[in-house]
């Protein structure tokens, strides 16, 4: 690959577009986004608005973007805030926020002066200013956006998507529409030929579209609407003449205008990019190696030891860009190897609160960290586990935690000494949940190996083995008499942990993703990937009640009575937690969680819910007004915590930054620059996360 891209591609020349910003509209005191960390930033002269940020992306990469020079490197993702980088150095420069939703695309202008961005499902794309921080523009979408492409004179943007593939045709200088096309399908890449003739649009369950940017028509359909093919991603050759798309049944070259097919690269792919030169093609599947091809004679050069899942090549094909949901790397072509890895979206795992003294983080990394709650520090690391974490369990004096693995054991652990009690050993796939009995001496642990086993801790003997359960046990609580668990199915099985015996099997709409013991252990609370809960009477199977709320993802994956099962709390795939009365079926809060709620946590007084989401973050709410007290985020070595009104509270000098829109500008700064330039004081006493 080093030889091929001996001779760089000289960038075409573009001049220099000029957009005009729209008017702000942005009322001082209203949060930049709904997505940001300060929804109540106070006033401050000359500023619009204002809030504070983790410098790595709160969850998922979705999409990136190399400059056309390969000096910078824009990211952006599940929380809604692009970031921008120095592609060289990996060194964080700046945020962009204002996204109400996840970023599903981004590409950068042919001048290199404005980026562009789809924001999913806040209808928009945005147009910014990277030098400036300022959105230029907002381009409305009757649905939400997928994509977003730049013609090469960078004067048109066509933004794709909807639920009917709605694609819209905008002249950025005067952020007029020229043009529609709708393809009916969802619509999965877009991308303009770099001699603006076409735009090749790739669809669910339809052949490539090779659309005519004069007449605004379909000029070629390549391939046919198999139903057994999807055609993830193209690319254009340099010149235009052939198109590569990425499918699930291989990687196919077509003759842009005759329509033939002229080549298929073996081996599914989902992403596709094709060198400035035109002498390399790369591709890749879901993540898995990239792999290059001789263009002269479609040969394979090289597979690199790095995965992607999406494929950018620099101007003068020197850089190849490779993202996975966490990272961007860049391949050197000449030098033929990888620069530094940016690590944009740091550690996987949020912190697991309690009411206690501490709180530990850890899930999908093979170490346990322990953080002091008052303050934020790091107070222990559990180092033992030989595979990935995939559960943490306070016992109920929330001195004693279990962690399990995918390495088949559970270890229980003292964890503010920071010592081993027991390795538990006796599945024989990795464990997936845990459950501690009331009295926090037993311990319930559920595996992939479709059985649940019951541990004294104190002796670390499996006491008990329960069996026969049709999958791998996922779900998990119990009361101390008696044990509920689930999985990848509808069942439910209900088991005497006295007796071992089944006590019954209960049966759900759909798969079972949260269980929960009301506190006088009476009936449980079930939710499903269907929209409702159900309260359910173990004893003779009955439905008591059923509480539904729509929403999309539907799935309710966490549970938690109140102390006296007076209310309970849900959390949801559609970013989203409710505060229940469970007789009357009445929501008194329904609260806005921003990321899909793996845990929903009562504090001792009942006056705050804490929830748990998958952008590594926990967010705790005032139960009485539904409003946003304070974050906390889980930031490697770092556990900072962020009021909605501002403050912050961090053991070092944290990972974050101040951004500030005025109406010139939305600057990024460091919390020294911010406190010097506005007279701001942080008051890390204000930090409260519960009450």
């Amino acid at each position: 690959m080093a030889q091929e891209a001996e001779a760089k591609a000289k960038p075409r020349a573009v001049s220099p577009v000029e957009i005009k910003p729209e008017r702000r509209t942005l009322s001082p005191g209203t949060p930049l986004s709904v997505r940001t960390l300060v929804l109540r930033p106070p006033s401050i002269p000359s500023v619009l608005s204002w809030t504070i940020e983790s410098k790595r992306h709160r969850g998922y990469l979705i999409a990136t973007a190399l400059s056309p020079d390969a000096k910078q490197l824009a990211t952006g993702g599940l929380d809604g805030i692009i970031r921008i980088w120095d592609a060289a150095t990996g060194e964080f420069q700046r945020a962009l926020v204002g996204h109400d939703s996840y970023v599903y695309d981004l590409a950068w202008s042919p001048d290199g002066r404005t980026l562009a961005s789809g924001g999913s499902w806040d209808a928009t794309a945005r147009l910014w200013d990277v030098r400036s921080g300022l959105n230029l523009r907002s381009l409305k979408h009757p649905g939400y956006v997928a994509k977003v492409a730049w013609s090469p004179d960078g004067r048109m943007l066509v933004v794709s998507g909807g639920e009917s593939g709605i694609c819209l045709f905008w002249d950025v200088t005067v952020g007029a529409e020229r043009g529609k096309v709708e393809h009916g399908r969802h619509v999965l890449s877009s991308v303009w030929s770099p001699d603006g003739a076409s735009v090749a649009f790739t669809c669910t369950g339809q052949a490539t579209q090779v659309f005519d940017t004069e007449e605004f028509k379909t000029r070629k359909s390549l391939g046919e609407s198999a139903l057994t093919e999807t055609n993830y991603s193209a690319a254009w050759s340099p010149d235009s003449k052939q198109l590569a798309v990425a499918t699930n049944v291989g990687t196919k070259i077509w003759d842009a205008e005759s329509g033939d097919l002229k080549q298929t690269l073996a081996g599914p792919m989902t992403t596709v990019a094709w060198s400035p030169d035109g002498k390399v093609l790369a591709t890749a599947y879901s993540g898995n190696a990239v792999q290059t091809w001789n263009t002269a004679d479609w040969k394979l050069l090289k597979a690199l030891p790095i995965g992607a899942t999406a494929l950018a090549w620099a101007n003068d094909g020197s850089r190849l860009s490779l993202m996975t949901s966490s990272t961007v790397t860049l391949w050197d072509v000449a030098a033929d190897k990888a620069l530094p890895t940016i690590d944009a979206s740091g550690p996987s795992s949020r912190a697991m609160w309690t009411t206690g003294k501490f709180m530990a983080s850890g899930i999908g990394t093979n170490v346990v960290s322990v953080w002091d709650i008052a303050t934020g520090k790091l107070a222990k690391k559990l180092e033992g586990h030989t595979a990935p974490i995939t559960a943490l369990a306070w016992a109920v004096n929330n001195k004693t935690l279990a962690s399990a693995s995918a390495d088949k054991t559970v270890r229980v652990w003292d964890a503010q000494k920071g010592e081993l009690l027991k390795k538990l050993e006796g599945h024989t796939a990795g464990v997936a949940v845990l459950s501690w009995a009331p009295n926090g001496k037993q311990l319930a642990s559920g595996s992939h190996d479709k059985s649940v086993r019951l541990w004294d801790t104190v002796t670390g003997k499996s006491t008990k083995t329960l069996e026969n359960h049709p999958a791998a046990v996922t779900i998990m609580d119990w009361n101390g008499k008696m044990l509920v668990a689930g999985g990848p199915s509808n069942t439910i099985f209900v088991w005497n942990t006295t007796t071992g015996q089944t006590v019954r099997k209960l049966e759900v709409s759909g798969q079972a993703q949260s269980l929960s013991w009301s506190p006088d252990g009476k009936v449980i609370a079930t939710g499903g990937v269907d929209d409702a809960i159900r309260i359910m009477n173990p004893a003779n199977g009955a439905t008591l009640f059923k509480l539904s709320l729509p929403g999309d993802p539907p799935s309710v994956t966490a549970l938690a009575w109140s102390a006296k099962g007076e209310t309970i709390a849900s959390g949801r795939a559609n970013h989203t937690a409710q505060i229940w009365d469970p007789k009357t079926g009445k929501v008194a809060h329904n609260v806005a969680a921003m990321a899909p709620v793996q845990e929903v946590m009562w504090s001792d007084t009942l006056r705050t819910l804490a929830v748990g989401t998958t952008d590594r973050s926990v967010r705790f709410f005032d139960t009485a007004s539904g409003k946003l007290r304070a974050t906390l985020i889980t930031d490697h070595d770092q556990v900072p915590a962020i009021t909605a009104d501002g403050h912050y509270r961090s053991d070092t000098e944290p990972e974050l930054v101040y951004v500030v829109q005025t109406e010139s500008s939305q600057d990024t700064l460091t919390p020294a620059d911010f406190a010097k330039k506005y007279r701001w004081k942080n008051s890390s006493k204000d930090v409260r996360l519960a009450d």
